[in-house]
Order: C-alpha cells, then structure tokens, then sequence
C-alpha cells in the first residue's frame, strides 16, 4: 500500500503542474491510505492522512489542490462551458469570467451576493453576471439590470430613461439615423448617478436631448463606465 500512494503523490505533482501551466512546484506527499467504492451510478473516494483538504489554497486564477483525491477526475464529460475543461479542474463552470470561488462566496458583488457557478446569467435575466457586476445591478433579481426603460419626445426634447445604480458613471451615447457614418455617434451625456435605497441604492435616472426634433430619427445607448 506504501506503495501505492508514493505512485498516486507522484501523479498529483505531474496534475498540479499542468494546472499551473507550465509553473513547476516540487513537493512531496505524505504518504496515507483510502479507498474506493462505488454503488450503482454513484462512487466515493476516501482518504485518510493527506494534507489539507481538496483545495487549500488558491492565488490569481491558480489554485493548489493537496492530497491525492486531486488526481481523480469523476466526470470528465462534465464541461458546463464546452471550454475543454472537465469542470472538476475549471476554475469557471459557466465561462463568465467570474471564478467559482467569488460565486459561490458572492464577492464579485456589492453587496455580497452567491450566484450559480453552472450558470452564467443566475437570474435569466438576458445579462451575464459578469456584466451585473459591472453595471452593480443584482444578479439574483430578474428586474435588476442595466436598461433603457423609457424614451419620451416632449416639447422638442427627448428624455432617456434607464435603471442606475448610485455612484455608477454612465455615458450616453445618441446615433443618428445613418448608423454607418463614423460621424453619426456622438456622446450627449456623462454624469455620475446618486440616490437610491440600500442594498442596492438603484435608482431610476433620466438625462434629455434637446438637440433632437419632430423628425429626426435617433438611436441612444447607455453606458456604465468602470469605478
């Protein structure tokens, strides 16, 4: 059995290193004993004497698997994302560049909010959670995103309407009605959005055109920019 686990150890060094990608980290394991079993569609893997847990330690988008049980791959065919990546050794399910860790702990979002690791829009909402964490919307809250909600022409103006959240800058973008002229974009608003209610202090935020008329034609897009 000695034996056995010294093979298994050498396995796991060969694994972490290609996890690293390309960074070699010589290290020895203790040696230790488990074992296992299966019942129908399900198995179990036991270990006894290994150091540390599954995944102890993590830095960047590397993570450090200790122990043997690291070197098993149950579902290989597992691959939430069709990125190649069995999702036992991805470090993003669902491919929306947040890492599983910051999902399941919730800390890509302020406040604090878990989202699902095999999925990357948790709310259906149209928008990845990426995005939501970008924009500071609520991926958990299918209401909760960044969107035009109104367009109203009045009295030779046009007011843009969209859902905000507080703090947030945003750049409002007017085309007019030839898409394909370079000339036609330009930017009719950047401002800073305040108010709202915790947790989320959302707020509903408007900004006008006045240089539209009766019979112009325009197009308006809503930007968050990074804070």
């Amino acid at each position: 059995m000695r034996i056995l686990v010294s093979i298994l150890g050498g396995l796991l060094i060969g694994l972490a290193a290609g996890r690293a990608h390309a960074i070699t980290n010589a290290s020895a394991v203790l040696d230790g004993a488990g074992q296992w079993t299966s019942g129908g569609t399900y198995s179990n893997i036991s270990a006894v004497a290994q150091p540390g847990g599954i995944i102890v330690s993590r830095g960047g988008t590397y993570e450090n698997f200790a122990g043997f049980l690291g070197t098993f791959i149950l579902r290989p065919g597992l691959d939430t994302d069709g990125d190649g990546i069995p999702d036992e050794l991805d470090n993003d399910n669902d491919g929306d560049t947040i890492l599983d860790h910051e999902e399941r702990d919730g800390s890509a979002f302020d406040p604090v909010t878990a989202t699902d690791i095999n999925d990357p829009d948790s709310d259906n909402d149209g928008v990845d959670d990426d995005d939501e964490a970008a924009a500071g919307t609520n991926p958990t809250d299918e209401n909760s995103l960044l969107e035009i909600t109104d367009l109203v022409f009045s009295n030779d103006t046009t007011f843009v309407t969209w859902k905000a959240r507080s703090n947030k800058t945003y750049v409002v973008h007017a085309y007019n009605e030839d898409l394909t002229d370079p000339h036609a974009l330009f930017v009719l608003s950047t401002n800073t959005v305040l108010g709202g209610t915790a947790p989320w202090y959302e707020v509903i935020h408007t900004v006008s055109d006045e240089s539209a008329s009766a019979d112009t034609t325009r197009f308006y897009r809503v930007e968050v920019l990074s804070n």
